[in-house]
Parts: C-alpha cells; sequence; structure tokens
C-alpha cells in the first residue's frame, strides 16, 4: 500500500511539472510553423554567405550584341607575333564587328562585316568592298599595338592525330604538309580512327574512317577507349596547359586531364560565340572553351557559370546571362541586357607601349580612321580616344554612347550570330607565306593620306591561295 501511494504522487509531481509545456517539435496551437520548446538549449546554425568570387571592374552599361573573346587555343604562343586577342574582344553591334578593350574602350569602331584570328595571335576586322572581284578592306591592330589595314600571314604548322586500327599506331599530320609521320613522341594528344596506307613515295598517308571516333593516348598507348564523338584540344600547346574537351554519345561535353581524369563531368554545351573565326575554326563544330587561364566560362543546359581548373565551379551556372573567357584576369559577362567586366584572378599589369616621339599622345593614321593613342591610361595596356577627322569618325567615348535604341533583342542567343554569313570566303590562306611578296596598295599606318580611302590592293594570282 505504501508503494502504491508512493508511485502515484510521483505521477502527481510529474504531471504538474509538465504542465503548460509542449513537446520540442510539438506544432503550437494556433501557430502555423514549428518551433522548438524554450524547456531545451538550441543554438540555430548561422546563415552562410558565400563571398562572392568575383568583383566588378565595368558595371552592365554597355549595349552590344555580342562581345567575343577568344581562350588562346588557335595561338602557336611558342610562335607568338601579336597579342591582339590576348589584350582585345571583338564587339558586334547592329549587325557589325569592331574592337574593343577589357578597359570599354572602343579600338575599331564596330563598322566591319566579318572577323578572324591569326595563329600568330592577330585578330582581323574585314569589311566587303567588292565580293565579286575578291576585294576587301581589312582593319587590325600590329605587333607594335598599332592600327593597320595589312594583316599578318602566317602558316598554320599545327597537328592533328590519327589512329591506325590495325597497326595500333599513332600517326601526324601537320596542317601544312601532305604526308604522315609516324607519332613517337610522349606528350598527351587526342586520336582519330583513321586508315593509313603508302603511297607510291612511300610515304604515309591517311584520313579518319567513316563516323570515326575519338580517344586519349598517351606515350602511344590508349588511355581512354574510343568513347567520344568529338573534341576540341589547343592547337599547338600540350593538353596539360589546358585539358581538353571531349563530346559524348550524348551531346555533352566534358574535360579531361592529361592523364584521362576527369576535370569536368560531362554536363557542358558547346557555345557558338567560342568560335574563333574561319580561318583558324572549324565553323561546321560547335565546342565549348578551353582554359585561357585559371577559370573557364562553362555553358550548361543554357546558364553559364565558371570553373577553375580543379574541377569547382567558382561561380555557379545562372550568375550571367552571357560568360567569355578570363583573359589576364578579367572577362566581359552579360548581366541582363548590358555587358560588363568582372575580375576573376590575378591582373598581371604589362609595360605600356613605347611612343615614337615625346608629346603625351601620338597620332597614327589609317585608310579609314584617325587614332590618338594615349600614354597613361588605367587598368589596360593602351587607351585609345577617337578624334573628329571630319569624316564622320567617333568622338571621345564615353559609357552614354553605347546606349543603343535600336537594340531590339534581349533574349538573344548568345552563339547565334545573324550577322555571319557562313557562305562568306574572302579567299585568304593562311597557311600562305610569300616573303618576296610587296603588296602595291600597302598604306604605311604613318602617313596620313584624306584622298586615298581604300588602299589599292592588287589581287595576287589564283595559285596564291592553295586548295
Amino acid at each position: 500500500m505504501k508503494r502504491m501511494i508512493c508511485q502515484g504522487a510521483a505521477l502527481l509531481t510529474a504531471a504538474v511539472m509538465l504542465t503548460g509545456c509542449t513537446m520540442p517539435t510539438a506544432r503550437r496551437k494556433g501557430s502555423g510553423a514549428l518551433h522548438l520548446s524554450d524547456s531545451y538549449s538550441f543554438v540555430p546554425e548561422e546563415e552562410v554567405v558565400e563571398e562572392q568570387a568575383y568583383q566588378w571592374l565595368i558595371q552592365p552599361s554597355i549595349s552590344a550584341d555580342n562581345i567575343i573573346t577568344f581562350d588562346g587555343s588557335r595561338v602557336d604562343t611558342d610562335n607568338e607575333l601579336n597579342k591582339a586577342y590576348y589584350n582585345y574582344s571583338v564587339i558586334r553591334q547592329n549587325g557589325c564587328y569592331g574592337l574593343i578593350d577589357f578597359s570599354g574602350n572602343m579600338i575599331l569602331k564596330a563598322d566591319y562585316d566579318d572577323y578572324y584570328t591569326c595563329w600568330c595571335g592577330e585578330i582581323v576586322l574585314m569589311k566587303v568592298v567588292d565580293e565579286r572581284e575578291g576585294e576587301y578592306e581589312y582593319a587590325t591592330i600590329d605587333k607594335d599595338k598599332k592600327i593597320s589595314d595589312t594583316p599578318e600571314h602566317r602558316t598554320d604548322t599545327s597537328s592533328v592525330f590519327y589512329y591506325d586500327l590495325e597497326s595500333e599506331k599513332v600517326f601526324e599530320k601537320k596542317a601544312n604538309e601532305r604526308a604522315l609521320t609516324e607519332y613517337t613522341g610522349k606528350k598527351a594528344v587526342i586520336v582519330t580512327q583513321a586508315e593509313i596506307g603508302v603511297d607510291d613515295y612511300g610515304n604515309y598517308t591517311g584520313k579518319p574512317t567513316e563516323d570515326a571516333r575519338c580517344a586519349l593516348c598517351k606515350k602511344g598507348e590508349l588511355i581512354t577507349g574510343f568513347d567520344y564523338v568529338d573534341f576540341y584540344a589547343p592547337a599547338f600547346k600540350g593538353i596539360g596547359s589546358s585539358c581538353v574537351a571531349l563530346k559524348n554519345d550524348e551531346g555533352k561535353w566534358g574535360y579531361l586531364d592529361a592523364d584521362g581524369n576527369t576535370v569536368i563531368d560531362f554536363i557542358c554545351d558547346g557555345d557558338p560565340s567560342a568560335f574563333n573565326g574561319k580561318i583558324t575554326d572549324d565553323e561546321s563544330k560547335l565546342h565549348p572553351y578551353l582554359f585561357g587561364g585559371d577559370y573557364m566560362p562553362v555553358y550548361v543546359d543554357g546558364y553559364y557559370g565558371y570553373c577553375d581548373k580543379d574541377g569547382e565551379m567558382v561561380i555557379k551556372p545562372g550568375e550571367f546571362e552571357q560568360a567569355r573567357p578570363v583573359i589576364n584576369g578579367r572577362a566581359w559577362v552579360k548581366k541582363g541586357d548590358m555587358w560588363g567586366v568582372i575580375q576573376l584572378g590575378e591582373i598581371i599589369e604589362e609595360e605600356k607601349p613605347k611612343q615614337k616621339d615625346d608629346s603625351s599622345m601620338a597620332e597614327f593614321s589609317t585608310v579609314s580612321t584617325t587614332t590618338w593613342w594615349a600614354n597613361t591610361v588605367e587598368d589596360t595596356d593602351t587607351s585609345i580616344d577617337y578624334g573628329d577627322d571630319g569624316g564622320g569618325n567617333w568622338g571621345d567615348w564615353t559609357d552614354t554612347d553605347w546606349t543603343d535604341s535600336g537594340y531590339y533583342d534581349p533574349g538573344y542567343d548568345p552563339g547565334y550570330d545573324p550577322g555571319y554569313d557562313p557562305g562568306y570566303d574572302p579567299g585568304y590562306d593562311p597557311g600562305y607565306t610569300d616573303p618576296g611578296y610587296t603588296d602595291p596598295g600597302y598604306v604605311d599606318p604613318g602617313y596620313t593620306d584624306p584622298i586615298n580611302t581604300v588602299p589599292d590592293y592588287e589581287q595576287p594570282a589564283d595559285n596564291y591561295y592553295e586548295d
């Protein structure tokens, strides 16, 4: 009896202690959310605020159909003569092309019909004068950072590699040579399935098999299977410097390092804006970017972000409507309807170009524009202000000049270039170099001729171009 009385008292005491209290995850009356009881000590987790990986150098304020930056993968850095690809981007406004630097200065007015890049690093803008007669007007920035109407012509010495399925050997084909040679190098290369033979002169010949597939090969041994339908690799540098992009059967691109390890999984899409121009690139091939430095833009299901060389997404896809390669720590991006420049990584300032005189502004003249190059600049190695020479050339550039009232397509497809004509062929052969050829129409960039507006360029004979 005494034990029963004690048990009852204990139960009564417990009931009193629990009166008015709720269980830790009980829903309070009249409350639409779950709360934790005050009877328990609870410390909520602090909200994690991710540090922004980039900062704005130019806020989104420039109106353009497209801005095209080159990742440098088609440049022969061992024989690099020009760093235009490193300092400038192509800007497209109202269907025409010009050049802009990473400080937002217009270097060449958007007044040209097309563009291309050279293996030497040069960017060339071109305008059709008489397509029927093969007459074109050119504009470029030469190796001395002066505007010129005479592009450099350099030979393509890049290589492709074939894998002979019968002999299981690797063969190299240089762009400027007809015959193949057996490849015995040790670096990692992308090989394409091919049929190899020998011609009447004992030279190796070959071509890819029908529906040829690709694999990664190192020291003559396959380190992946032929699991890929396409690839995009550096034309001159080794794969280890930039990784290689490979396309799977599902149409997605991924990135492998020189040992065949996956750096970025097969989630990426090709970006038409990665096109380098028809001289150094294949306009029929849609490919992504390669690393131009420590970071690379990726295009995933319609969204842009940035990856580092460890495969980490430092800027998640969806941050920008458009994103371009990071060159010297700077990249053009599109936010909303406007373009701006972000800093992602370190910016290495280069030595400023030297002028020929002691004045603060040195004048250089071309066939179509007069331009003044400033000695002192900020955040760029060149700065150009445009004066009015009486011929309708631009005045000094300001942000407000970039408001394009005719801009009509805020949903612009990054890769689609409505001004690009795939059938247009300037007839230019980058592989041909004639050291003895003198262009009678050459205009000295330092000479101002107010009368001559189009160089009297004599078209070379048909055999100037190779098949």
